[in-house]
């Protein structure tokens, strides 16, 4: 017979414990809210009782109904009291050793068939429960910060598990109004399993000094369309929780990138954790901000857009409405000697750079005497037919953003060896705005970046700038976020389904992993990671995803 459960309890009140509380008691359970000492479970009712009158305040919640909630709730520091819960959720610190007592305490309090569980975000389910004196009762049930507000909630089974209990606490979730993923038990589950790599990646990019704190918080917030930038979520989450899970990952995998970055456990030791302690990766005092916008004073009055299709026709009406003058060249048989001495000029392959027969101009490179403009699908206006010319008209005047890879090989070696060349990626547009990024090679002078960024900005694109390599800031961060999300499908542990409500449900992404990942195309996130490959040997396309790539299969559906 499944457990029925009519009562539960909450063993740390804390703002997850609190808010736990909170969801139980609204949905009309019975709540014993359990501290260490009275004072504690004091503060406890605080934090429950603020977030109510919020609700309230916002019209969320009668006030009728605020006061039923707390009438369910039993704020206590007696852990005995709990001798007739049906439920009893631990949801205090990460340490095992904390979790072992609770959990060892409880096996001389509660019925042989109530339910433990564990809002643990990390540790081992499988440790915990082994050490109870009834482990197949002992269950995970990660919910996510705030829990009145996010809708996920981990069920974490083990070896050691009843199905029944297991059943059981799906379907209480399910009760809750909560989406509910059944995973199995290892270091991170599946929400932070996936988003603390993700967050590492970020830290060890910004601890290299390569890019600002706000363009990469811009290349997640803005490129990605995520809810907030990566250091800004840490900052949020906590910098000492973020190691704390790095580290367990990091035990459990090995793998480099689960690994806390060494910024990370500087500013960790240094006390800086965030929000909670007025500074982390930003100071939240009152006087302080972030770094100041670069404005617009830099930017060029006049800008050549050289190439075919939507994206420089994009690029020519954002310019015209900063007020630069905008020359447009889309014919390769146009004079291109009026670009000599161009302050800028960007190069956009567009369509054609995907020439099927051609190869984006190889045509030229295979038959010397070969006419381009025969091409049955450019005609000759792949950009490795043209845009050397172009190229040989330019100088150290000139800045040139390559906003492909077959503008950038186009002018590669045919160049001012002085000419500053950038590469240049425009992203979809996302709810914030549309990322416009660009590389910043060995070099280049810190003018003609400041340039760069006041135009693109000016032209109403939100700049993001970082290392002139594969991926740039955006798809190097995205591109292994969504390989380490194939590489969990792969493994077996979840499927790809479970995977985007856990990350929408939990993380508050707006699509799923998968969902962003289709409609990329496996194909592209795969040549983007072998191509990051070539300077990181630890990124490695997983095979499933280069079986998908090379299937033309998309994940979902």
């Amino acid at each position: 017979m499944d457990p029925v459960i009519k009562k539960v309890a909450v063993i740390g009140l804390g703002t997850m414990g609190a808010g736990i509380v909170e969801v139980f008691a609204k949905a009309e359970f019975a709540v014993y809210a359990v501290e260490g000492t009275p004072e504690l479970a004091e503060r406890g009712r605080g934090f429950v009782t603020t977030s109510l009158d919020r609700a309230v305040s916002k019209g969320k919640l009668a006030e009728a109904d605020r006061e039923a909630t707390l009438e369910r709730i039993t704020f206590t520091a007696e852990l005995k009291d709990l001798v007739d819960a049906d439920l009893v959720i631990e949801a205090v610190p990460e340490r095992m050793e904390i979790k072992h007592s609770i959990f060892s305490a409880l096996d001389d309090i509660v019925r042989s068939d109530a339910i433990l569980a564990s809002n643990t975000s990390s540790l081992s389910l499988t440790e915990i429960a082994a050490g109870t004196r009834h482990p197949g009762r002992v269950v995970g049930m990660h919910f996510f910060n705030p829990a009145p507000v996010l809708q996920l909630v981990e069920v974490i089974r083990t070896v050691l598990l009843d199905d029944a209990v297991a059943d059981t606490v799906r379907e209480l979730a399910l009760q809750l109004g909560k989406k509910p993923v059944v995973v199995g038990d290892r270091a991170g589950f599946v929400a932070n399993a996936l988003l603390i790599p993700y967050l590492a990646r970020a830290i060890a990019l910004y601890q290299t000094g390569t890019v600002s704190r706000t363009d990469l918080d811009n290349a997640g917030r803005v490129g990605i369309g995520l809810p907030m930038g990566p250091l800004t979520l840490c900052d949020l989450v906590g910098l000492d929780v973020v190691k704390e899970v790095c580290d367990v990952m990091y035990d459990a995998t090995k793998r480099a990138s689960d690994a806390s970055p060494s910024l990370l456990r500087q500013l960790v030791l240094a006390g800086r954790l965030g929000r909670k302690t007025g500074r982390g990766f930003y100071d939240y005092a009152a006087d302080a901000g972030a770094e100041e916008d670069a404005g617009t004073d830099a930017m060029t009055t006049a800008a050549a857009v050289v190439g075919t299709g939507e994206q420089a026709a994009q690029l020519a009406e954002a310019f015209a409405r900063a007020g630069i003058t905008v020359t447009t060249i889309d014919d390769p048989k146009a004079d291109v000697q009026q670009l000599a001495g161009s302050p800028l000029v960007v190069l956009v392959g567009g369509d054609e750079a995907d020439c099927a027969d051609c190869n984006a101009g190889d045509c030229m490179i295979d038959e010397e005497s070969a006419d381009p403009t025969e091409c049955e699908c450019c005609h000759g206006a792949a950009p490795g037919n043209w845009f050397a010319e172009v190229a040989e008209v330019l100088d150290a005047r000139t800045v040139v953003l390559a906003a492909d890879e077959a503008s950038e090989f186009a002018v590669a070696g045919v160049l001012d060896d002085d000419a500053a060349v950038l590469p240049l990626r425009v992203h979809q547009e996302t709810k914030a705005g549309q990322v416009a990024e660009f590389g910043l090679p060995l070099g280049l002078s810190a003018q003609h970046a400041a340039l760069v960024r006041a135009t693109l900005t000016a032209a109403g694109f939100v700049a993001v700038a970082g290392p002139a390599r594969p991926g740039l800031v955006v798809d190097a961060l995205l591109f292994q976020h969504l390989n380490d999300a194939v590489a969990m499908v792969d493994a077996g542990y979840a499927t790809a389904q479970d995977i985007d409500t856990a990350m929408t449900a939990g993380c508050g992404y707006p699509r799923g992993l998968f969902a962003i990942l289709d409609e990329l195309g496996a194909d592209v996130v795969a040549a983007g990671l072998i191509e990051q490959s070539a300077i990181d040997p630890s990124v490695v396309p997983n095979p499933l995803l280069l079986e998908h790539a090379a299937r033309d299969l998309p994940f979902l559906g």
